[in-house]
């Protein structure tokens, strides 16, 4: 899978198994996910081969990397073992595991079956199980416990993978049945991926595998196996030999120590990217303040209704990939904040989500070919999306209440009621100074005030650009049952009535939006030729429109990750414009300071996964994203871009000088 611009991502396909025991047998390999003993040998061979009650009882941050996610059985025992163990406060479990053919649903409800201890655990994590889709898929199963589950073959995930790993299971099937999994390349890959003193275990002790492990770096010693199996092997890394990240060197931005469980993270902005800032950062373990000078969701957060669906594209590049798990991810997460909020819902209170899923319709003959391509593409599963003969219908998709899922985001943050004016440095720590005063005492910083980032010395050199938006509220119209999208969209609110929108008109700097007739009229027509039968019953008149400002950048995608030091990237990487091939050291970083902005329309979706992404970027935590896209959103691509850009017009302007 190399995510080239014209490929389609490979269809990941389910096991094909029988039942053997209670236990499913891989029909490809001829072997069973597990004995009729899978905890008590799972407990033995990887939670004491790796020695983990007495390391998750050290609390802090412990992440385990996984090679062969099978039944999910392993990654079950670990988060039992964690809850069970005694830990200091702000400790956090992270496990990223890899998977080619996962069980489908069905099977894994039956597999999971076998183990009625761990029932409550299973039904949380099959709720979870992301559908076949090719890529990294973030999991959050606990408030402390989190799994990146990539679906794809071994290597390439391992290879796109970045983190700093504890301790490795190594569980594939048995290396006579399935070599693909013990090959000497996923090792060096476990090594690269491995904090010194990283440890591992596997009930093999196969010589092929013994050998393999040496030459990646791991000693290992045999030690009694479980049940009929006499051996196992188990060892550690004490020293990894190759680079840790596979960025290109100005995506890796040294950008100073990672942060330890309870520092305090200064999110700067409160919409829809500070508030999902701020559930990441609490899901890592830090303690995030977010700074705002009106109340949260004032911007385009606080439309009266948003549209969350995905971007589909026929290509498995880094934009694709990222909008996909993106889509995927919010919809795990607004299951979740559901969840939570209808718990203590009253009866007169409509939901955060409402899931009433959306029709996207083809605006003409070439748009109607794609969608066409798409559904044959197996982008996503038939139940993920279905053909119909207006479009494409995708059934998990629906309308959201924004300033519902931005404070339901923020969650217990404080907030504080001023605008922040600039970011000041005392030695390690970083203090907001705001309108009222200096608050001092964060370890980081993140900059998630969209356009407003500019304002900020941190952000200059950003091609953020500012777009209005109007969107036309009808509260005493009724709406159809699901969305319709197609550029334009209708919408039911989640208040009652029908939303529809948007328009786009770019924005100077200092013009402030402001909704107009002429605007409502405009969305109006634009929905006619999608849905006429629902515009006709339209009058601009009757319309609630609201105006706000989104914030984009030029390629479309947001902007997510450290905030480079253009100093030092102007004066070690300028030789890239004569077209310089050398060994480039990596980018640094203003210390700790990070950049979440340019979602444009889709922040909704994309805010989630892009918060995440950052939190782990902060903890050095397995990344919810492979390294492409981490690339593809690194502040730093548009200066990088620039100097390639100032190459190729030397070369052009040298051959149009040629005689």
């Amino acid at each position: 899978m190399t995510g080239g611009k014209d490929e389609m991502a490979p269809r990941i396909l389910p096991a094909e198994v029988d039942w053997e025991d209670g236990a499913p047998r891989a029909r490809a390999f001829g072997d069973v996910y597990f004995s009729g003993h899978g905890p008590a040998e799972a407990a033995h061979v990887f939670m004491n081969g790796n020695d983990l009650p007495r390391r998750f009882a050290k609390g802090g941050r412990f992440a385990i990397g996984e090679l062969g996610f099978g039944s999910g059985l392993n990654v079950l025992m670990s988060w039992a073992l964690w809850r069970e163990t005694d830990k200091p406060a702000g400790a956090r479990l992270r496990v990223f595991s890899v998977e080619a053919w996962p069980l489908s649903a069905q099977d894994m409800a039956r597999a999971h079956a076998a183990w009625p201890a761990l029932a409550e655990l299973s039904a949380r994590l099959r709720a979870l199980l992301p559908p076949p889709v090719a890529g990294f898929h973030r999991l959050d199963l606990d408030g402390d416990v989190a799994l990146t589950l990539a679906y794809g073959e071994a290597g390439a995930m391992l290879a796109r993978a970045e983190g700093e790993i504890d301790a490795w299971f190594f569980d594939g099937f048995a290396p006579s049945k399935n070599p693909e999994m013990w090959r000497a390349a996923l090792f060096r890959e476990a090594a690269r991926l491995s904090k010194p003193g990283a440890t591992f275990a596997t009930f093999t002790v196969a010589g092929a595998v013994r050998r393999r492990l040496a030459e990646a770096g791991f000693a290992h010693e045999k030690r009694p196996g479980f049940g009929r199996k006499k051996e196992m092997l188990a060892g550690r890394l004490d020293a990894p030999t190759v680079a840790r990240s596979k960025r290109a060197p100005w995506f890796q931005s040294v950008n100073g120590a990672r942060l330890d469980p309870g520092a305090r993270v200064a999110v700067i902005g409160g919409g829809i990217a500070g508030a999902s800032m701020a559930r990441a950062a609490q899901r890592a373990g830090l303690v995030p303040v977010i700074f705002e000078a009106e109340a949260l969701a004032a911007g385009a957060s606080g439309n009266p209704a948003g549209l969350v669906m995905p971007r589909l594209d026929l290509d498995a590049g880094p934009a694709a990939r990222f909008f996909l798990a993106a889509y995927l991810y919010a919809i795990r997460v607004l299951n979740d904040l559901a969840d939570a909020s209808d718990a203590g819902m009253g009866e007169e209170e409509r939901p955060i989500y409402l899931p009433c899923g959306v029709l996207l319709g083809a605006k003409d003959a070439a748009d109607k070919d794609r969608l066409e391509r798409i559904a044959q593409s197996g982008l996503l599963p038939p139940d993920w999306l279905k053909r119909e003969a207006d479009g494409l219908f995708l059934p998990q998709a629906g309308v959201i209440d924004p300033r519902r899922l931005v404070e339901a985001l923020a969650g217990a943050a404080p907030v504080v009621r001023a605008r922040a004016r600039r970011l000041v440095r005392d030695g390690a720590a970083i203090a907001v100074e705001t309108d009222g005063g200096l608050h001092e005492g964060f370890a980081a910083a993140v900059l998630a005030n969209g356009a407003d980032a500019l304002r900020f010395v941190e952000a200059r050199g950003l091609p953020l650009t500012r777009v209005a938006g109007q969107i036309d509220w009808f509260p005493d119209v009724a709406p159809p049952s699901g969305a319709r999208a197609c550029g334009a969209y209708a919408a039911p609110a989640p208040q009652g009535g029908l939303v529809i929108g948007a328009t786009y008109e770019r924005l100077g700097v200092g013009a402030a939006p402001s909704s107009s007739r002429r605007a409502s009229e405009a969305n109006i027509a634009a929905l006619a030729a999608v849905a006429p039968a629902i515009a006709r019953r339209l009058d601009p008149a009757a319309a609630r429109p609201r105006a706000s400002v989104r914030c984009q950048t030029p390629d479309r995608l947001p902007v997510a990750g450290p905030a480079p030091d253009l100093g030092f990237y102007g004066a070690a990487y300028d030789d890239l414009r004569a077209g310089a091939r050398r060994a480039f050291p990596p980018g640094e970083a203003l210390p700790r300071v990070y950049i979440l902005a340019g979602l444009g329309s889709r922040g909704l979706v994309t805010a989630p996964l892009a918060a995440a992404m950052i939190a782990a970027e902060m903890t050095g935590e397995p990344a919810p994203v492979d390294h492409e896209i981490a690339e593809a959103l690194h502040p730093a691509r548009f200066f990088i871009r620039a100097l390639r850009r100032a190459r190729r017009m030397r070369k052009a302007s040298a051959i149009r000088a040629a005689p």
